[in-house]
């Protein structure tokens, strides 16, 4: 396909070159300035009234009347191969939500510290054990944009000593998609978290509540993007903080402790629908 897209060199001539996701020229989804060359291709469509022209490895369409193909061109510029163009998001351009959804759900171990302070004992780092960390997020993810968003649920899991954890989880965020491909994209994604129901049970004494908060980020893989149904797969980095848990009881020793805060590491794997 990129062949026969740099087949063709045209020049924008009109101040801003809108461009569209669709054939009948509804959903535009950017424009070009003026002077600049795309690359795009020599079958017009709509009675000669549109080209197509790549935007993120997805075909577009461009009006013939907006550009100055390869014979209004001075013989200096026929020669010149053109691969990569600018396509600037204008504000106002259609996103519609309806389209381009998706829903993942993925689940993997997580490596935690806990950072405690404990009456006798002080502050100290331990690992969590057992942690796992399972999400559902709905992804918007237009195609033609590098930046996506999402948000969901995710239930949180571990213990350590004496101490459970489990939490139910709010979260939303973005992430940026460099490389899209028929068979996979890459992204690096950030969220923010929030939980009001945040619980520790402590063996034999019982259930203390609170709020978490916090954030994780990383890399992802998604395998098959444009299919209905995909493969996700990542690694990321995780901080979470706490409002409004009391200090803990506990049955081995006298003293309480206070949770203070969880940072680490997960790895994970999930799979992914893309509604249609």
């Amino acid at each position: 396909m990129s062949a026969a897209f740099s087949a063709q060199v045209a020049v924008v001539s009109k101040s801003k070159a809108v461009i569209y996701s669709d054939i009948d020229l509804k959903s535009p989804i950017g424009f070009v300035r003026k002077g600049k060359r795309l690359a795009v291709g020599e079958i017009k469509r709509r009675r000669g009234e549109i080209l197509p022209v790549v935007v993120n490895g997805r075909v577009a369409w461009i009006k013939v009347q907006d550009i100055n193909l390869p014979e209004d061109a001075k013989a200096f510029d026929k020669n010149r191969k053109i691969t990569e163009h600018e396509v600037l998001i204008d504000d106002n351009a259609k996103d519609p939500l309806g389209l381009n959804n998706y829903m993942t759900l993925r689940t993997g171990p997580s490596s935690l510290e806990i950072t405690s302070t404990t009456d006798g004992i002080g502050e100290r780092t331990s690992e969590i054990t057992s942690a796992t960390e399972t999400s559902l997020m709905f992804d918007h993810k237009n195609p033609y944009r590098m930046f996506h968003w999402g948000f969901g649920l995710e239930y949180f899991q571990g213990e350590i000593s004496f101490l459970q954890f489990k939490s139910l989880n709010l979260k939303g965020g973005f992430s940026w998609v460099p490389i899209r491909l028929s068979l996979l994209s890459v992204e690096a994604y950030a969220n923010i978290l929030l939980s009001g129901d945040f619980r520790v049970n402590s063996r034999n004494i019982g259930e203390y509540k609170g709020n978490m908060f916090g954030a994780d980020y990383g890399v992802m893989v998604r395998f098959f993007p444009e299919y209905l149904f995909g493969l996700v797969a990542g690694f990321g980095l995780t901080e979470y903080r706490f409002s409004g848990l009391n200090s803990i009881q506990n049955d081995i020793f006298d003293g309480l402790t206070e949770v203070k805060s969880f940072r680490g590491s997960k790895v994970f794997a999930g799979i992914s629908y893309r509604f249609k």
